[in-house]
Order: C-alpha cells, then sequence, then structure tokens
C-alpha cells in the first residue's frame, strides 16, 4: 500500500450527534480534508480543527452536488497528497452508503483506508421512535429496503410484493418519494391493509416527527402530517406493540422547540447540553467574543500585590475563569490567593471559586453590580478598605463609583478581558437562524443585547420563520434589552443555568 494519506469510510449515525461513535469524532476532530453528505449533521463538523478543508458532496433528490465518480476522485486526490481524508457518510457506510464503490476506487488507487461503522438511521428511528423492530409473537423478521436508492431512476428497483410474503418487519430506507406505489405493491403482494406502519421523518432529532398507522392509511396519515425526507418507513405486526408508552423522545418538556444561544461559542456547552437533553433544538448565534486583556503590566502589579487587598470583586464568570487562569500562571500554590474576601455579582460567577475550595462570601440577592455595591457597603467593611474590581471593559462604572463614593474604599480595577461584537454573519447557525427562526433568544449579558440590536439590518427572518421571544439572563440584560425597544418574555432575576432552564420549561414546557 501507498505511504501516502488515509481515507476513513465513516458512518456519522442517524442525526443525533450523541449517537455518532467515539471513533468518528476523534476521526473528525484530526482529520485534514472532510467530505461530507447532506444526511451528515452539519453539529459534526463543527468538530473539525480550523484548519481543515471541509467539502460538501451531498446528494438529495433533484441535486447532486458531485456525482458517484468525482467523490471517489476527490478522495483519491487528496489522498496521495498525503492527507487524512474523512469521508461521513449518514448513517453507516454500508448500509445504503455505496462505500463498496469507493473502496474500490481506493483500492485502485493504492489509498490505505478504515471502514468506522455508524448506526444506521432504521436502528436509530425506531428506537427514537418507540417502534420494536422484533417481537418474540409475531417479529422474528428485519429488512432493510430501499425505495429509491438510484435517485437519478424514477422506477423501483426493489420487488416489494415479493417482500410482502416474507413477513417480519419492513424497514423501507428513502421511501418517501413512492410511498403510494410501494403500499401498492405491498397489497398486491397480499400483505393486510390493516397491518401496522409508521414512518418517522428527521428521526433522532429535535424536528422528528411521526405518524403510526395502518398500511392502507399511512399514505394519506403521511400528507396530512406533511412528512418528508429524510424518513424511514416501518411495516410490521411488531411496530405496534408499544403504543403510547414508546413515546419517550417527543414527550419531554422543550421537544419539538428551538432555541437561539448568544454567549461565545467556547461557553455554550453546559446551557446548550440542558437544553437539549430536555429535547429542544439548540442553535449557536454568538454576538460577543471574550478577548484577553492587553495590559500585561498592570497585571502584573496587581498580581505582585495580591495579598493587600481585602475585597476582591468579581463581575462576571469570564472575569473570574479568566483570573484564575492567570493566577495560577503567576503562583503555583493557592493559598498565595492570601486573604482576600470574594463578593460575586452571581451564582455562575460563584461557581468558578467554588471549583476552587474558595469560599465566595457575597452574592446578591439580585444580580446586579448595584446590589452588589449596596451590599457590600452594607457590611461595613470599606472604609480605606483595598478593594480588587476584577472585570471586563463594559459596565463597571457604577460599581467603582458606589464603593468609593458611599463605601470609602480604595479601589483598584482590573480589565482582565475584553468583550468585543462579533459579525453575526460568520454565527454558526446564522443562516438557519434567519430560515426558520427560533421559539426563544437567550441574551446571557447587555453585551449580546447591544451587540443584537447594533446587526439588528442583517437579522431579517424569512418569510415563515418563527419570530423569538426575548430571554433575558437578568435585570441588567432585560434593561438594555428594554431602552432598545425589544420586549422581554422571559427573566431570570438571578441569573443561572438552573434559572433559565427552569424558566423555558415553565414557559415552553407545556
Amino acid at each position: 500500500m501507498s505511504e501516502s494519506g488515509m481515507v476513513y469510510l465513516v458512518g456519522a449515525g442517524p442525526g443525533e450527534p450523541k449517537l455518532s461513535t467515539l471513533r468518528a469524532k476523534e476521526l473528525i476532530e484530526n482529520c485534514d480534508v472532510l467530505v461530507y453528505d447532506n444526511l451528515a449533521n452539519p453539529e459534526l463538523r463543527k468538530w473539525a480543527s480550523l484548519n481543515c478543508v471541509q467539502i460538501d458532496v451531498g446528494k438529495s433528490p433533484g441535486r447532486h452536488t458531485l456525482e458517484q465518480r468525482d467523490i471517489e476522485k476527490t478522495l483519491v486526490e487528496h489522498a496521495v497528497k498525503g492527507k487524512v481524508v474523512v469521508r461521513l457518510k449518514g448513517g453507516d457506510p454500508f448500509v445504503f452508503g455505496r462505500c463498496a464503490e469507493e473502496m474500490l476506487a481506493l483500492d485502485e488507487a493504492g489509498i490505505s483506508y478504515e471502514v468506522v461503522p455508524g448506526v444506521t438511521a432504521a436502528l436509530a428511528c425506531a428506537g427514537y421512535a418507540g417502534l420494536p423492530l422484533s417481537h418474540r409473537e409475531c417479529g422474528s423478521t428485519i429488512s432493510f429496503l430501499t425505495g429509491h436508492e438510484d435517485l437519478s431512476k424514477d422506477s423501483l428497483r426493489v420487488d416489494f410484493s415479493k417482500f410482502a410474503k416474507i413477513g417480519g418487519t419492513l424497514c423501507i430506507y428513502m421511501g418517501m418519494s413512492k410511498l403510494d406505489e410501494i403500499v401498492q405493491k405491498l397489497l398486491e403482494g397480499g400483505i393486510s391493509p390493516e397491518v401496522p406502519t409508521a414512518i418517522v421523518s428527521n428521526g433522532t432529532l429535535p424536528r422528528q416527527k411521526k405518524v403510526v398507522t395502518t398500511l392502507n392509511k399511512v399514505v394519506k396519515s403521511a400528507c396530512e402530517a406533511k412528512l418528508q425526507a429524510p424518513a424511514i418507513v416501518f411495516v410490521g405486526n411488531a411496530i405496534g406493540r408499544t403504543g403510547k408508552k414508546g413515546n419517550w423522545f417527543e414527550s419531554r418538556p422543550l421537544f419539538g422547540k428551538r432555541f437561539a444561544l448568544t454567549r461565545p461559542t467556547a461557553q455554550v456547552s453546559k446551557l446548550k447540553k440542558k437544553l437539549e437533553d430536555r429535547g429542544a433544538e439548540v442553535l449557536e448565534l454568538p454576538l460577543i467574543k471574550i478577548l484577553p486583556s492587553e495590559d500585561k503590566k498592570l497585571i502584573a502589579e496587581i498580581f505582585a500585590g495580591i495579598a493587600t487587598y481585602e475585597w476582591a470583586v468579581f463581575t462576571s464568570a469570564n472575569g473570574a475563569r479568566e483570573f484564575m487562569r492567570l493566577f495560577f500562571l503567576a503562583f503555583g500554590d493557592i493559598r498565595s490567593f492570601g486573604p482576600m474576601r470574594i463578593a460575586c455579582v452571581g451564582e455562575g460567577t460563584a461557581e468558578v471559586f467554588r471549583n476552587y475550595s474558595l469560599e465566595v462570601e457575597m452574592i446578591p440577592e439580585i444580580s446586579t453590580a448595584e446590589n452588589l455595591a449596596k451590599d457590600l457597603v452594607a457590611t461595613n467593611s470599606l472604609d480605606s478598605a483595598n478593594v480588587l474590581i476584577v472585570t471586563g471593559n463594559r459596565n463597571r462604572e457604577i460599581l467603582v463609583q458606589m464603593l468609593e463614593d458611599i463605601g470609602h474604599a480604595i479601589v483598584d480595577t482590573l480589565p482582565i478581558y475584553e468583550t468585543d461584537f462579533t459579525d453575526i454573519k460568520d454565527a454558526p447557525d446564522y443562516e438557519k437562524f434567519l430560515k426558520f427562526g427560533a421559539d426563544g433568544i437567550i441574551f446571557t449579558s447587555s453585551s449580546t443585547a447591544l451587540s443584537y440590536v447594533e446587526q439588528e439590518e442583517d437579522l431579517v427572518f424569512e418569510d415563515g420563520a418563527i419570530k423569538p421571544i426575548h430571554c433575558s439572563f437578568g435585570p441588567e440584560t432585560s434593561k438594555t434589552l428594554r431602552e432598545n425597544d425589544l420586549e422581554v418574555k422571559l427573566e431570570c432575576i438571578n441569573p443561572s443555568i438552573k434559572e433559565m432552564i427552569f424558566k423555558v420549561v415553565e414557559q415552553f414546557g407545556g
């Protein structure tokens, strides 16, 4: 075999990124070239490095980005240059994925390759729809069929009338465009018109839809439900054995809802996961970016005198995280933190310090800089005390003023990071947000709200898109939204992911 590059023929799974394999994730993260089709969830492409070349070869009815022979040439061309290539296929590479053709092309070119199996759509869609494919009383065989394997041809390639006699459960891929013809062939083959039949569209995703009916009613039911490809058709007595009890996926409180998150990409994971665990679809719409402070001299001076401060006041989790990162660059021992008492604007900020087993002595009931200042003044500990305020480059004036003028403290400020607006058009899900909209857009700070307002001309929704309600992480963010004529429908009093999730479920959970 050649010592050139390597090609990995990787199953992307059925749609839900968490159903991809660990091997798939590892390869996507480390590949030089990612060749993907339209059935691979775009979320998987976010795992790739910034230097990775991504090539869309997706095929769908009426749309061929590349012909199959050209796809094979693409794989070979990059591999002979010594590149690590991942060919990402929806589902499993060996289940209607034309993997065999690509293997032959690689063999002929002397290119090494590896096949990485994936969860095929029929198994995953059935599981997420609560439809058993086998049952000891009525389903001892399972058949995987394709209703439209060659997208360039109009006729069916499978003799469905013969499969009507086999029994068991039929799992029909790519059958939506020929559903009426497939049903007729099955009926002509002698299958009962009353046999349980189901269709699962966009299976395993938050927009999953399904119908469970009988074979003679499935075409009408699919039209009424407006089911579209990609979808799997299931026919067989086993699939009707669970009833409503099998509806575990669609019964989650935020199922079918879509939310846009505005915080920086590196910080969305926890909130995103909690929303997705409750059934929501999450769009990443980062409106700000966090940049480290460039004033290295000031940082060095502050840390040199760290033991002289009686209070350290933190106005955001971003500041807290960056402070602790710099702290451990300057000191190797947590005991160097000194006698400082810690005050935080909210629970999210305080959590950063609790992770280091540091006690937070002050958190205001209402998470605003003004309330934090009032509570600090009320301790009667500020007169002539050295106080360090760790903050960003925005919204710190009122805190400094109150501590100095009312509390008579000696205040040093450490602008440890800068908040800058991102270009909304560079957001990972920008186009999807404009096309489909969202049920809610969650603003995590005044900065995200101001960035949204500043770029409103680039945020014009397409016809039919859902207009999102504005969800605010706290009073300060709500104030900024209202000052810019944006109505706040949902607000956290004490900014935290836990409270935001509670409020969202309360609002949308039906």
